[in-house]
């Protein structure tokens, strides 16, 4: 039933654009710092005088910065300067003599290299980490692939290391993961990616990620904490009062035997 409302939302949506008189959108693309002409449909045929002032332009949350960067031309065609991508949107152009009726609606859409990618985290281990992504756009071109690096955080002078690559270095576009070999066990290191189209790089993302301790320090605690939590404190009391009692009572038959030694008479004798 849904569909079918929606279906029919649509033809009804079509007819008041029929009944208004409202032009189709059309589609123009467009890449990154280029430069574009919109048309103004027949504007060159109501334009008589062949200037440009009975033509107007207006865009959808249009900003001022935009302004310097826009320019009508004598035959009424919009000319987008050094295009951003804060100027895609739907451009309309009317006429002074017919203000009401919009001759032409054109949505520009702005081409760039990939934004940044989504939901980037690292899932380290002993000697490894697993860098995992999604994509959040492409840009308007196919990613071609992804690329990804890695260097410890901080070194022992301070200076940053080089970033290294993860190989492969041209990771499948259709990938949303990578593993990174030989780390070192309890280190901290960043992790930068990012994904690239026929117009180059995209955002670069980077994180971090603290390997995990080296299985034989993990086997080695394990052993010396074993039975811990079993552990009762009043055998370790009596242990060390043992063990004092010990050392008081060795200690007092050394101070006596020494005491006996020095009160025994000399065992030289006098006489003629």
């Amino acid at each position: 039933m849904v569909g079918h409302e929606a279906v029919l939302l649509l033809f009804l949506f079509a007819g008041w654009q029929k009944v208004l008189g409202l032009p189709p959108v059309r589609d123009v693309a467009v890449d990154l710092g280029q430069n574009l002409t919109l048309s103004c449909a027949q504007a060159d045929v109501l334009l008589k005088s062949g200037n440009s002032s009975g033509v107007m332009w207006v865009r959808e949350g249009r900003e001022d910065a935009q302004v310097p960067r826009l320019k009508v031309e004598a035959n009424g065609a919009l000319q987008l300067i050094d295009v951003s991508a804060d100027d895609a949107g739907i451009y309309s152009c009317t006429m002074d003599e017919d203000s009401d009726a919009l001759k032409a609606r054109i949505n520009v859409l702005v081409r760039s290299p990939p934004p940044a990618l989504h939901n980037v985290w690292v899932k380290p281990s002993t000697i490894l980490a697993n860098i995992l992504w999604e994509v959040a756009g492409t840009g308007g071109y196919p990613i071609i692939d992804f690329t990804a690096e890695y260097r410890l955080k901080s070194t022992s002078d301070g200076t940053p290391e080089d970033w290294k690559p993860i190989i492969p270095t041209h990771i499948p576009p259709n990938s949303r993961q990578i593993d990174v070999y030989h780390l070192e066990p309890n280190t901290t290191y960043s992790f930068r990616v990012w994904a690239t189209n026929q117009l180059g790089r995209g955002e670069i993302v980077e994180v971090e990620g603290h390997t995990h301790h080296s299985v034989e320090e993990l086997e080695l605690a394990r052993h010396l904490l074993a039975g811990v939590e079993n552990f009762d404190t009043r055998a370790w009391v009596a242990a060390v009062g043992i063990v004092m009692g010990t050392l008081l009572v060795l200690g007092l038959g050394t101070c006596y035997l020494l005491y006996r030694e020095c009160k025994a008479p000399s065992g030289g004798a006098g006489g003629d």
